[in-house]
This record gives structure tokens, C-alpha cells and sequence, in this order.
């Protein structure tokens, strides 16, 4: 059955949950190549998308998993700017998760994305994320940045360290319009001087 039909009743919940089960092992064991993968990820995209929505917690997060997976199986070649596009809105989401446990997961996959990215300032068929959407990625992280759970904030911290290579003059640019609206500015002075070392200078 396909993880993403969304019918009602706890029935229909529990065949969604061991068809992302199955989906997750089949990954983990490596019965499907990226080659493979990359022929279906059109239409798997969106299935496995919606499985970050699902009533199921533990469906949330086992998609969070998957979707971990199977971009570093793609490899940066395979995953288009259309895929980001759709991804990482969606990812970004789950770091509001009613389960704190799903919110920490979410970032697996939000690290596994920006190992696959393809950097261009501007469009470009070549490259597979912009400055634009680099800058929308980057202030949906930063607002969890701030959040009161010390497991939250540290993975998100994890996330945007990975983030900072990308565009690291953007990257310092974003974290310095929002460093005076936390609480405490310790995570974002500790991005801005982990980001200097990829300019070559300090950019606190």
C-alpha cells in the first residue's frame, strides 16, 4: 500500500506505519540503489513527504529517517532544484512538531538535504539551491534556534553549522539580524565565528 493514502481510523494508520516500516528497511539494507531510487524519486517524493504529516508520531519520525536515507543514497546529482524546493519547507515544518522527539529527527534529514546541494548565488539549471531559498531555509532555522528545550536548540545549531559553508557572507548576514532578538546570544556568536573561518576572517 502506499504510505501516503490518507484515510481515516486507527486501521488505516497502523498499514501506513508498517509501510514506512518496510520502505525504511528496504533503504537501510541497501536493496535499492541511487540509480534506482532516482528513476522513482518523481512520484516517491511526494508519498514520502506526506509521511511527515501523518496522525502517527512514529510515522513522522520513521519518515524523517527515510527521507535521511534516501537523499545521501541520490547523491547531489540526483536531487533537483524542484526537490529542494518541495523539501526543505516541509522539513523546516517539523521542527514545530507537537513531539519533541520528531523535532530532533527532523534534522537528520535537514543535515542528509544540504549535503546534496548544488550552490548557485542566482538560478541556475546547473545548481540545485539559490541565495533565495538559502535565505528562507536559514530564517526558518534560526527562529528554532531560540527554543527554551537546550536538545532542540542544539540540534538545530548542528544543522545551520552544516548551512554555513554554503554562503558563509549570507550565512552571517542572516544570524546577525536576528542575534539581538534571543534570549541569549551564545549560539549565534558561536555560528558567526565558526562561519569566519570559511571567509578567511572573523565575522562577529
Amino acid at each position: 500500500p502506499q504510505p501516503s493514502s490518507r484515510r481515516a481510523g486507527k486501521p488505516a494508520e497502523h498499514v501506513r506505519l508498517a509501510s514506512y516500516s518496510c520502505v525504511q528497511k528496504l533503504l537501510s539494507a541497501d536493496a535499492i540503489s541511487g540509480e534506482q531510487l532516482g528513476a522513482h524519486m518523481g512520484g516517491a517524493l511526494p508519498l514520502l513527504v506526506a509521511g511527515l504529516d501523518d496522525d502517527n508520531v512514529e510515522s513522522r519520525r520513521i519518515a524523517c529517517v527515510i527521507l535521511a536515507t534516501a537523499l545521501r543514497r541520490l547523491g547531489p546529482s540526483r536531487v533537483s532544484h524542484e526537490q529542494m524546493r518541495q523539501l526543505y519547507p516541509e522539513l523546516t515544518k517539523r521542527l514545530d512538531d507537537a513531539s519533541d522527539g520528531v523535532r530532533v529527527a527532523a534534522c537528520v534529514p535537514l543535515v542528509a538535504m544540504l549535503e546534496q546541494v548544488r550552490y548557485s548565488a542566482s538560478w541556475s539549471e546547473a545548481h540545485n539551491f539559490d541565495r533565495t531559498n538559502f535565505g528562507y531555509f536559514v530564517n526558518g532555522l534560526l527562529v528554532h534556534l531560540d527554543d527554551p528545550d537546550p536538545e532542540i536548540q542544539a540540534a538545530v545549531a548542528e544543522v545551520l553549522e552544516r548551512a554555513a559553508p554554503i554562503d558563509p557572507p549570507e550565512f552571517c548576514s542572516l544570524v546577525r539580524a536576528v542575534r539581538g532578538r534571543h534570549r541569549s546570544s551564545k549560539l549565534c556568536d558561536a555560528l558567526l565565528e565558526n562561519a569566519g573561518g570559511h571567509t578567511g576572517g572573523t565575522l562577529v
